[in-house]
């Protein structure tokens, strides 16, 4: 049995059909609509406009069984890429990909992940970087942590405290208030 026919039986139809649409979010006197007017283009060709508040292209790709799979939109935009469907259990929520990273939302949480590897993970609690060395930093309300990329230094640093490992011995302080 090749691979390619090992995949194809265990692939799972998920998308039906997509259509190619512009919506137009001010009338042609430059007045906001309450609503975009939307249609699809002639010939299935649409050009990105500069400026998505005035008109925009996007992508509608329906899904198969919307019991499990839920449609998504991709925005086509002059800087970036969108990809967004409603929130729910099934997975991610959110797909950005730009010149230079891919950002993705799933169950709240965002992770961007940039050119040189360097990785985001952001919260509405806290943020945490894996930098393209492998040093992690992380921070809350309450503590920023930090960890080089070889493993030899560390450091916590709070209100009211600071505390770090280096290659030089061990440090603890209170700060001064």
């Amino acid at each position: 049995m090749t691979a390619q026919s090992s995949i194809s039986k265990t692939t799972r139809r998920l998308w039906k059909s997509a259509q190619l649409y512009i919506g137009f979010h001010t009338d042609p006197l430059g007045n906001v609509r309450n609503q975009p007017k939307v249609w699809p283009p002639k010939n299935a060709n649409a050009k990105i406009h500069s400026d998505q508040m005035v008109q925009e292209a996007f992508l509608e790709v329906r899904a198969e069984d919307r019991s499990t799979t839920r449609d998504v939109q991709i925005k086509l935009q002059p800087d970036k890429i969108v990809l967004r469907r409603d929130s729910d259990d099934i997975g991610w929520e959110g797909i950005v990909v730009e010149d230079d990273s891919v950002a993705i939302r799933v169950n709240g949480t965002w992770v961007r992940i940039k050119v040189d590897g360097a990785i985001t993970r952001e919260t509405d609690d806290d943020t945490t970087y894996i930098e393209a060395d492998g040093s992690i930093l992380k921070m809350t309300e309450y503590v920023e942590a930090m960890m080089s990329g070889d493993g030899v230094e560390l450091s916590r640093r709070t209100p009211d405290n600071i505390a770090a490992i280096t290659e030089d011995g061990v440090v603890a302080r209170s700060k001064d208030r």
